[in-house]
């Protein structure tokens, strides 16, 4: 009798080191997980993440310019966010009244607070960034279609001494718009998106911090046909429980 307590607790002690065993790939560098396709990965982060990062937060970015890899000048910009669809820029002095808006798939460009132009405009950094952890999941894959993103198409690869799975494009191709995700921590590390028929702008999220419950970016490369275009750095990150209305909905001059 006394053997088979033994053995029936050996059982349930094994079931229980299997069970933490499988909790604890969910959330390895890389889990056993099996994805069929970019959507499972997509779903997989929104799980892990949904409304985790700061909703709506402020920060300002230096920005380095450069032409043909060598540097042209410098800029400092001050922003705006809260997901999942608002998001503005101020250029420069903020009392100059230069900035951007965008807003439910538009944007809004100010000169001096006058209103200047509106074009149609998704944001894809903005939903990848964050935005999608505020959205549905069907809501998520179709914007990300309608953009050219082949949410069928993945594949694993390295970047930066890192797995990562690439949304959109299989090894070798470095054309079509695609997403790269790493498996340390399911954030993105790098957007490839074809802008027309001659430009591929190359986005690769350098560094972060904890915000919230989630990830902000702190230093952004940009490099359009293979060259270094702006580096972005930004600081003073700021959570805010809400932003007066006039960020995101300028009162008339």
């Amino acid at each position: 009798m006394g053997h088979k307590i033994i053995i029936i607790a050996l059982l349930l002690f094994q079931l229980f080191v299997n069970a933490q065993v499988i909790s604890l790939d969910i959330d390895a560098a890389t889990p056993r997980i099996k994805f069929e396709n970019g959507k499972d990965v997509i779903d997989f982060m929104y799980q892990k993440y949904r409304q985790s990062p700061c909703k709506i937060y402020t920060f300002s970015q230096k920005n380095t310019h450069y032409r043909n890899d060598s540097i042209i000048g410098h800029s400092e910009w001050h922003e705006y966010i809260e997901f999942p669809d608002k998001f503005r820029i101020d250029f420069g002095d903020k009392t100059e009244g230069n900035y951007v808006i965008f807003r439910n798939d538009s944007s809004y460009s100010y000169r001096k607070n006058e209103l200047k132009k509106t074009k149609y405009d998704s944001n894809i950094l903005l939903l990848l960034l964050g935005g999608m952890y505020y959205r549905e999941p069907v809501d998520i894959e179709a914007r990300l279609k309608k953009e050219g993103y082949k949410t069928q198409v993945l594949s694993n690869q390295k970047w930066d001494k890192q797995a990562v799975c690439v949304i959109g494009a299989l090894e070798g191709d470095t054309l079509s718009n695609q997403i790269w995700v790493s498996k340390k921590n399911w954030r993105v590390v790098r957007i490839i998106e074809k802008m027309d028929e001659k430009s591929t702008m190359d986005m690769t999220f350098d560094a972060f911090q904890k915000s919230c419950d989630g990830y902000t970016e702190t230093k952004v490369t940009f490099k359009r046909n293979g060259k270094i275009e702006q580096v972005e750095e930004y600081y003073d990150i700021k959570a805010h429980d809400s932003l007066p209305t006039e960020v995101f909905y300028p009162k008339k001059q």
